[in-house]
């Protein structure tokens, strides 16, 4: 078996709306092996997953796979379980897959779920190895292996406990949320609009707040000066300052570092100077200076603050060990750190008890080591602080705060200046009033984990992840910039390009990615095919933009998925044959699959606009929960009358060729279509079918009747505001029509257009795309034969996988067959040729049809007959 391609579908996409891993899969002579043909695989296969057996599969049942498998399925088939199963058994959560045949007969696509890609793509390796093993004949495979192995990398690469808690809360909120690089770091919004947190600092939290809660000593002055309670100490720089310093407060003591985090050699209750000289013996000696202070009696505390509000109290408890009478200490701490609920750093759960100098050196106070075996029922603290990350456990004891305390520590946050904080507090009983003689704030921390209030030990998990959120959005519209998504097989660019004129005034920004570029304002950012999600995302994390208009092409959700998981407003202009028997989408009915992923996840408060004269779109709107808006050039279209009837919202051409818009049942003339540039005096209606969208996608956002008049009144379809649609030039009594169909219905709407044109010949150059098929080229060559006088014939530069002149020669024949003398075809491949061919081969009252490919060869021809601009004799 052989995987010919991996691809990370990050966003919604053709398989389904969540994270999803496509495996192109060439099963090679197992093509012709089912699984029921394969001697002892099913029960092998089943020794070494047996949970496989519960798959439910297509059948909807339990047990449903293992039918599948008696009965024969193929290899592709099997692997999607095993990488589901396998994914499992290491913790993570994998539900959903699908295979599905390629074209090429033993070529499979193999789809699953996935939460960290690195995890996802190992389950699959992980499954292929073991499948081979059974076909290979080999009796030992060690699955358990495999399972580690993934759980390493998925535990190495995925998101800590609190980030994780923080994005699965905005994801819950429907609020965009986007892993920023490889650590803690998350965008949550997008736009303008867009924070960031990592860890549980914000990008509202004051830098010197932090700073202020890094310092100890500063910390404690601040909170000593406001009335609050902290332990009566001294900073240290030397051995001998700290027994100075013990001298001094008194016993019993602790003793950590000044800029320790995370309690990392914190040694708390040395109760004498016996334990003090067994303390400093072990003291780490790169700390440059400690913190001395008088141990205060009573239980270890954290309090969780968000935005002046009390959300989590835990009661934290130190790592401990059970003695039975023969193990050491250190076996024990092995023994406890196997739990499947403890793992390395903040993973899991619980953190391992840490077997490091922090261990050795507290169990020194007490003159014990890591080798002392503890008698039989003994318990044994190893760490000396109730830190998560020192093996600590932690308790839900928020609903017994006193109100004294819950001021208290809403108090200590405000005065370090921190919207989310840690107060680690001591005192006897956290139910009762504070006792500011009896109790201790020990310190406030700028970036507290919230993994021991999401996954307690015991008690009531509590979502500080959400209140996080909930504090930096109270609603999601307040971070998330409005999205307008258009998709469909012709009319994209034009449409986005006009909603991102309606939309554009001084007081917003608009972002807009198409097929030429991606823009910001009117700033260009890139330039080129930027329909896809790359260039989608760059729009969206930009500072600046207020609302996002995004072309979003067929190729760029194949590739990656959508670069949203929802929109406010979804636009599907039309579908028809384009791109077929390419990754996967081999009919009508897969094109249209894809382009209605679009309106699938618009919002339910969003729009959906579906063009009504595509039966095929008009469909879609049982598959959207965001209101249709339905736009027809014809009045008397079924869904149209309809939806009038019911008061929907339509935009429509009359009968009298004036677009109107119907609301609450009430129809507003708008304008007349010959009043519109963009509409080619009313002949151009691809044209009037994208004005229509673009005018209802740019109502929803609040924009007036009186400015779209205006706007629309003043798009030109010129090469400023919309290059290479439709861009008309007069040179020497000829008419050049440079436009960029490229597709069969592309193409037919352009000639319906020019039809009523004043011409004597019409001349055409034309390539046809490498990758399309050939029965897409022919269809292609023939509408352009039909229509043409001259058909030149041009190659592009990318021959996408085509011989040279391969194309080319096909089109030719093709425009023969269609009627077309051979002598009134021409074939000159370079593009720039091909246009001055044209110029050389028409007389004035000619009309000349440019489809370009790239606008660079337009570009060139104007500035080359600019020089000589009559033709050639």
């Amino acid at each position: 078996m052989k995987i010919n391609r991996v691809r990370y579908l990050k966003g919604p996409n053709y398989f389904a709306y969540t994270p999803t891993i496509c495996i192109e899969l060439d099963i090679g002579e197992l093509e012709q092996k089912p699984s029921d043909s394969i001697p002892g695989f099913n029960e092998k296969l089943l020794k070494a997953l047996p949970n496989l057996g519960s798959h439910t599969c297509s059948k909807g049942y339990r047990g449903g796979f293992a039918e599948r498998l008696r009965k024969g399925t193929w290899m592709g088939h099997i692997l999607e379980h095993m990488t589901i199963e396998l994914q499992n058994l290491a913790g993570i959560e994998a539900i959903r897959g699908k295979t599905i045949m390629m074209e090429k007969k033993g070529f499979y696509y193999v789809t699953f779920d996935y939460q960290e890609p690195h995890s996802g793509l190992q389950a699959f390796l992980a499954a292929k190895d073991i499948a081979e093993a059974i076909l290979n004949g080999e009796k030992l495979i060690n699955v358990q292996s495999y399972v580690k192995q993934i759980e390493q990398l998925y535990y190495k690469n995925k998101l800590g406990p609190s980030t994780e808690a923080i994005f699965k809360a905005a994801q819950a909120k429907d609020i965009p949320v986007e892993r920023m690089g490889d650590e803690s770091l998350l965008r949550l919004g997008t736009g303008a609009r867009q924070k960031y947190v990592q860890a549980t600092i914000s990008s509202q939290t004051s830098n010197i707040a932090v700073e202020n809660s890094c310092d100890k000593a500063l910390t404690k002055s601040i909170l000593r000066g406001c009335g609050l309670p902290v332990p009566e100490g001294e900073v240290a720089h030397s051995i001998e300052d700290i027994f100075a310093s013990a001298d001094r407060l008194g016993f019993p003591l602790v003793i950590k570092p000044y800029n320790g985090r995370q309690g990392q050699g914190v040694i708390t209750h040395i109760k004498n100077k016996d334990e003090l000289f067994n303390v400093i013996n072990c003291l780490e000696l790169h700390v440059e200076k400690y913190i001395v202070e008088r141990h205060i009696e009573g239980h270890d505390y954290r309090l969780l603050i968000v935005n002046g509000e009390l959300i989590a109290a835990s009661l934290r408890l130190p790592p401990y060990v059970i003695g039975n009478g023969k193990e050491t200490i250190r076996s024990l701490i092995e023994k406890e750190n196997g739990n499947d609920l403890r793992g390395d750093g903040h993973e899991k759960p619980m953190s391992k008890i840490p077997l490091t100098h922090t261990v050795t050196c507290y169990l020194e106070k007490s003159n014990r080591t890591l080798d002392t075996i503890p008698n039989q029922g003994e318990l044994v603290q190893v760490v000396g602080n109730a830190n998560l990350s020192t093996g600590g456990k932690a308790i839900d004891v928020t609903d017994q705060v006193h109100p004294t305390i819950n001021n208290m520590a809403v108090a200590a946050a405000k005065a370090i200046g921190l919207d989310i904080a840690g107060i680690d507090f001591i005192c006897e009983d956290i139910s009762k009033p504070i006792e500011y003689s009896r109790t201790a704030i020990i310190e406030v921390n700028a970036a507290p984990g919230i993994r021991m209030h999401h996954y307690p030990s015991e008690g009531k998990k509590r979502d500080v992840g959400k209140a996080i959120v909930d504090y930096l959005f109270p609603t999601r519209e307040e971070a998330a910039i409005p999205i307008i998504a258009v998709t469909g097989t012709n009319g994209k660019t034009t449409t986005t390009r006009l909603i991102h004129y309606f939309l554009t005034n001084e007081k917003t920004k608009v972002g807009m990615t198409n097929s030429d570029g991606v823009y910001i304002g009117d700033e260009v950012l890139d330039h080129g095919d930027c329909s896809g999600p790359v260039s989608a995302r760059m729009v969206l994390a930009h500072p600046e933009v207020d609302i996002a208009v995004l072309e979003t092409a067929r190729g760029g959700i194949l590739r990656e998925g959508l670069a949203f998981r929802k929109c406010d407003v979804g636009i599907i202009t039309n579908v028809s044959e384009d791109h077929l028997g390419r990754d996967g989408i081999d009919t009508l009915d897969d094109l249209i699959k894809l382009k209605r992923l679009v309106a699938e996840v618009v919002m339910k408060t969003g729009y959906c606009v579906l063009n009504a004269d595509d039966p095929n779109v008009a469909a879609m709107n049982a598959y959207t929960d965001g209101e249709v808006i339905y736009t027809s050039t014809d009045a008397t279209q079924p869904h149209v009358k309809a939806a009038i009837d019911k008061g929907c919202k339509v935009w429509y051409v009359n009968e009298k060729g004036v677009i109107c818009h119907s609301a609450d049942g009430v129809i507003h003339p708008f304008m007349d279509c010959t009043m519109v540039p963009i509409t080619i005096s009313g002949m151009a209606s691809h044209n009037i079918a994208n004005l229509l969208q673009a005018l209802a996608a740019a109502e929803t956002q609040g924009i007036s009747m009186e400015e779209l008049r205006r706007k629309a009144a003043t798009f030109m379809p010129d090469t400023n505001l919309s290059k290479g649609r439709f861009n008309l030039k007069k040179l020497k009594e000829r008419t050049i029509i440079i436009d960029y169909a490229h597709n069969e219905a592309g193409l037919k709407a352009i000639f319906e257009t020019v039809s009523a044109y004043n011409k004597n010949h019409l001349i055409t150059v034309l390539a046809g795309p490498g990758d399309r098929i050939d029965e897409e080229l022919i269809r292609l060559s023939k509408v352009a034969a039909i229509n043409s006088d001259l058909f030149i014939i041009k190659e592009d530069d990318d021959l996408r996988g085509r011989e040279p002149l391969e194309v080319a020669g096909l089109l030719q024949d093709a425009a023969v067959e269609a009627g077309l003398q051979k002598d009134r075809t021409f074939i000159e491949p370079n593009e720039l040729d091909a246009f001055i061919k044209a110029w050389e081969k028409s007389q004035p009252g000619d009309l000349l049809l440019f489809f370009y490919t790239d606008f660079e060869y337009v570009e060139g021809f104007f500035e080359k007959v600019s020089t000589n601009p009559l033709p050639k004799k």
